[in-house]
């Protein structure tokens, strides 16, 4: 069984027509909205007790943890925090927030998942997503050792992430299709 592993760029609203990529296969999603590394690393764990290839979508190290919930920064209106919580994480970020560390977190928690997928002999592809990205004027390269697992699309190319729906930001049917046919090859 395929399973999927990720963040919102896999993730189902049912209030849209587009019918995802994602939709499109016979999978199991355990993609979260607005997930972070680490709970996309969590998704992964139990993918490998149970999948027979496993497709990854790494994200933004800009997300943050709080109890079972996750958020980013340009999210907290929409997010479960209280007007205080928001205000307080807002000024954490502010004061404390040092992006150069998290980067170095993330691309350690990445290659950690990507090499406990390459040991479990899994077949699999994953998409750096949002993990640096070169939107961000990003030009250092990452997980090169990982090449041959690369999925050819990353998803934050082809959807805007600031929208907050759909929940999977592609907005184009025929991308969705193009990117479902992709996978159904590759599995």
């Amino acid at each position: 069984m395929i399973y999927i592993c990720g963040d919102s760029f896999a993730s189902s609203d049912s209030r849209s027509t587009i019918i995802p990529w994602h939709e499109q296969l016979e999978c199991v999603n355990l993609s979260r909205v607005c997930a972070t590394n680490l709970q996309i690393s969590q998704q992964v764990d139990h993918a490998l007790e149970h999948a027979s290839f496993i497709i990854v979508l790494f994200t933004t190290c800009v997300r943050f943890e709080y109890g079972a919930d996750s958020y980013t920064l340009h999210n907290l209106t929409t997010s479960n925090l209280s007007k205080v919580e928001q205000h307080l994480v807002t000024e954490h970020a502010k004061h404390f927030f040092d992006l150069d560390l998290e980067i170095y977190r993330n691309k350690c928690i990445i290659e950690s998942v990507l090499q406990r997928l390459t040991d479990s002999n899994i077949p699999f592809l994953f998409d750096q997503g949002g993990f640096e990205h070169a939107k961000f004027g990003v030009t250092t390269q990452y997980f090169e050792k990982y090449n041959k697992h690369r999925s050819k699309y990353n998803l934050w190319y082809h959807g805007d992430s600031k929208l907050h729906r759909p929940y999977f930001h592609i907005t184009d049917q025929n991308t969705h299709n193009k990117i479902a046919e992709y996978y159904r090859e590759q599995t």
